[in-house]
């Protein structure tokens, strides 16, 4: 065989064994109108054009590194046992450090315009990520493209898990879709939006423990469209699940050391009980539990896949 022969066929192998994976991960990613010029990617195991096949959907948020596409593959593993009946999107709230395609909206990881937050993108200017998640909700919410559709459970670990949080207290499609239960699943987040003043560890020297995200005080304009006693009361009537993973108590992963994640306890763990404990004692009739995953840290995958993140994620089902 002649050099070039060689060449010409190491390529072909080549290219034979690389695109296919390649095409795998496009055909599952997609793109939804926010707003005319606007999308917003997402991983789906269908696209939200609609199917009559779901009966459910899990809408997994991704952490800081924004891997939608690992978040979709962790959750699709874990519905598995329902197949065509379980509707998996994994929403992109990418960042300028994404690379994003003309027309996708794109936030950054921290501040005014973090997606974590519900804050306002960068493009276009103002547009909550808490409004795109709502696009999200009312599509498969809707019976024209979903007739069976009768559960959502939003979901996040991590960053996604302050992201479904917040969203619990402030989000605003949950309040008006009809014809479907929604619930929410806050896994090791390393804060949480406080209700009143109250902090489990001492804070007087930390003049910021009670602003948003933590607290009510200085709500980005998303947030702020409920007042104080809106935002309670809408978190505490819904069905939220506060997952723990019983080893994520070391200071890694990114864990928010301010003093205002401080004030909230040492470590995700503990954060996470004594924010329950809270909960349970100022709003006993609320519709939270809490559940925790022994021997787990800070790890997305073993948590969904464990036997309380199922159980937590597909409650009712």
């Amino acid at each position: 065989m002649s050099r070039r022969a060689v060449i010409t066929t190491c390529l072909a192998v080549a290219i034979a064994t690389t695109v296919p994976a390649a095409a795998q991960a496009d055909d599952q990613l997609h793109r939804l109108s926010l707003r005319p010029g606007v999308n917003l990617p997402y991983y789906a195991s269908q696209p939200l054009t609609g199917s009559a096949e779901p009966t459910g959907a899990v809408v997994v948020i991704h952490g800081t590194g924004r891997n939608a596409r690992n978040y979709f593959d962790r959750m699709s593993e874990a519905a598995g046992a329902y197949g065509s009946k379980a509707e998996v999107v994994a929403p992109w709230f990418q960042t300028e450090e994404d690379d994003p395609a003309n027309g996708d909206a794109y936030w950054t990881n921290g501040g005014d315009t973090s997606w974590k937050d519900g804050g306002g993108a960068e493009n276009p200017d103002g547009l909550s990520s808490f409004e795109a998640l709502d696009v999200v909700v009312r599509t498969l919410a809707d019976k024209a493209k979903f007739p069976n559709l009768k559960r959502i459970t939003i979901a996040g670990h991590s960053a996604g898990g302050q992201f479904a949080q917040r969203y619990a207290a402030g989000g605003r499609a949950p309040a008006e879709v009809k014809g479907v239960e929604i619930s929410y699943v806050t896994a090791n987040p390393s804060s949480y939006l406080y209700f009143d003043a109250d902090r489990p560890a001492e804070h007087d020297s930390c003049p910021g423990f009670n602003r948003y995200k933590y607290g009510l005080e200085d709500r980005n304009a998303y947030l702020s469209a409920l007042d104080d006693d809106q935002l309670r009361g809408q978190y505490t009537t819904r069905n939220v699940t506060y997952l723990l993973g019983e080893d994520d108590v070391h200071q890694d992963h990114g864990i928010d050391d301010s003093c205002a994640a401080k004030a909230q306890g040492e470590n995700r763990f503990e954060r996470g009980k004594a924010y329950f404990s809270t909960i349970r004692e100022d709003f006993p009739s609320a519709p939270h539990e809490l559940s925790t995953v022994p021997g787990v840290g800070h790890d997305s995958d073993a948590m969904f896949n464990s036997a309380p993140g199922k159980a937590a994620v597909f409650r009712g089902w």
